[in-house]
């Protein structure tokens, strides 16, 4: 009788656990750079939408006069120069930098659309007012809470302590954590 010989087809045991062992190494290196990809994957898309946000309020900032005592129809009056008839700007008096938003011209922390000049806009600036800030709906005129998340910190000081005709605006924006965005500007005294 002939004695036939079994051809092997198929994996050994062995050759089954080497083989799991093996994906199982390469699965979790994959899983260890994929990860923190994943995690800042939305970072395009909040830098995106802060540098909107940024140019946006920037933009409807340095809109405004330099000084609720400058002239504002562009006249040639401008506070703290030589101009017959100019007056000192806010709170410069060569070592100064406390500006604050004009209370006692109308202008209240809830209707930026009567802010005049830029020192009104100092201040922290949140979606619906929260944490003792401003409400950042207003700013930008948006009720449907597109930026949810965000915060806007503004600054306003005179680039100068010695010269009021320059004054720099600082805006940081931050959402969650992300890290903060920052925009500055300046605004003179013309």
């Amino acid at each position: 009788m002939h004695s036939r010989q079994r051809v092997s087809s198929g994996f050994t045991l062995i050759e089954s656990v080497i083989v799991i062992i093996v994906m199982g190494l390469a699965m979790l290196t994959i899983a260890n750079f994929l990860v923190p990809q994943i995690a800042r994957s939305g970072d395009p898309h909040y830098q995106t939408r802060a540098a909107a946000l940024g140019q946006s309020v920037m933009t409807q900032i340095l809109a405004r006069s330099f000084d609720h005592h400058s002239d504002f129809q562009g006249g040639l009056v401008r506070c703290s120069s030589s101009d017959t008839g100019a007056t000192d700007c806010s709170a410069f008096n060569g070592n100064s930098r406390s500006l604050r938003i004009d209370s006692d011209r109308g202008e209240t922390d809830d209707n930026p659309n009567r802010y005049d000049d830029v020192d009104d806009f100092i201040g922290c600036w949140t979606p619906n007012a929260t944490a003792g800030c401003h409400d950042l709906n207003h700013l930008i005129g948006d009720s449907n809470g597109t930026y949810r998340n965000f915060r806007l910190d503004i600054t306003v000081a005179y680039a100068n302590a010695s010269d009021a005709s320059l004054k720099r605006i600082s805006l940081t924006l931050s959402a969650s954590n992300h890290t903060p965005i920052s925009f500055i500007g300046y605004r003179g005294n013309y």
